[in-house]
């Protein structure tokens, strides 16, 4: 009974210290978000909604970029992200969007931030961080990781809860 009760005890702490803690965090970004901000030089507008999946055990995100250059030129960015989550906390996934590319994704959550880094050896690489800001604000951060190991943003969104 002890050692039953010393494994439950060890297991909550393994949990709790991988991302349970924090599984709030997803609770609150749940929902439909719209913003706008810079992407690549661009002017970027964009829309983006996470939802649950799986029976609770997934996340999806689908997202949605409208950004214009200096001339004036609309290019419309679509992607869908689909996460799978242990007990633990612990999330991975794949990110599909409208140029043919598919990144794996691995994720940490923080009290008030979702960390996704994005990528592998044979495509780009990179981290996305959706930073919960002030009541129904959303800061997305997006960084590329060059050939060097260095990394750079670029994108920076400003968004608001619409639902």
């Amino acid at each position: 009974m002890i050692e039953c009760l010393v494994r439950c005890l060890v297991f909550a702490l393994l949990a709790l210290s991988t991302g349970v803690a924090h599984a709030d965090t997803w609770d609150r970004l749940y929902g439909r978000w719209t913003g706008r901000g810079e992407v690549s030089g661009m002017a970027a507008e964009v829309e983006l909604e996470f939802r649950r999946t799986l029976d609770g055990q997934g996340r999806q995100l689908s997202f949605a970029n409208r950004m214009t250059d200096n001339d004036g030129k609309v290019w419309k960015f679509r992607a869908e992200a689909l996460y799978l989550c242990d007990a633990a906390g612990a999330c991975r996934g794949h990110w599909y969007d409208n140029r043919g590319i598919v990144l794996p994704l691995s994720v940490v959550t923080h009290e008030d931030r979702v960390v996704v880094e994005w990528g592998a050896d044979v495509t780009e690489r990179g981290r996305t961080t959706y930073r919960l800001a002030a009541a129904k604000r959303l800061e997305i951060i997006d960084e590329v990781i060059d050939k060097d190991g260095t990394s750079r943003i670029f994108g920076r969104v400003d968004a608001a809860r619409i639902d």
